[in-house]
């Protein structure tokens, strides 16, 4: 009954810009109503109008949301970052995952499935085929484990990104827009 999704920082009818007069991307939660409607839309309390937050993913039990920053303590152009989502409604402190999963690149398009796997796009890594590629790291205790690379049979020298899996199949869907699509950004 709840959801988190990114938006444009347009907020009450007013587009807001940073002071490089970038509009910058936001984070929000609403609530499902029984007619599947969205109310009681309200944006996260990290955001900022002169960085953007974006790309939301919750661990399964729901206490840990999962989103992408350029926010101040950011290694590259974009970071994956994690934050308690506490029982009363209020969240901890913005983490940065590091430099076990962020690079001085762009890491984008977070996405944890039920079995304490993050899977993720980057195009900092020296062993990927070409701007963004999927990777996988398991979140452990102490960490997140070292990515690995899904290999060519998923990534190519194109953007591949938005990767989706069923814990129990083991099958999904990523989007990329690699030579012999049929638009520029298509689902696999």
């Amino acid at each position: 009954k709840t959801v988190y999704f990114t938006r444009s920082n347009y907020v009450d009818g007013k587009y807001k810009k940073d002071t490089l007069g970038i509009n910058r991307l936001k984070l929000f939660k609403a609530k499902v109503g029984s007619n599947n409607e969205w109310t009681d839309i309200k944006p996260l309390p990290f955001n900022n109008d002169n960085y953007s937050c974006g790309h939301p993913t919750l661990s399964e039990d729901q206490k840990t949301l999962y989103f992408v920053s350029d926010m101040p303590g950011s290694i590259g152009k974009t970071d994956i970052f994690k934050v308690s989502v506490n029982s009363d409604g209020t969240y901890g402190k913005p983490q940065n995952l590091g430099p076990v999963i962020n690079t001085v690149g762009k890491e984008m398009f977070p996405y944890i499935d039920g079995n304490d796997e993050l899977y993720f796009s980057t195009d900092g890594r020296a062993d990927g085929l070409g701007m963004l590629d999927i990777y996988m790291s398991k979140l452990l205790p102490e960490g997140p484990s070292e990515p690995i690379h899904l290999g060519d049979n998923i990534n190519s020298d194109k953007d591949d990104f938005a990767f989706i899996i069923s814990k129990d199949k083991r099958e999904g869907y990523f989007s990329s827009n690699r030579s012999k699509g049929k638009g520029d950004d298509d689902i696999y």
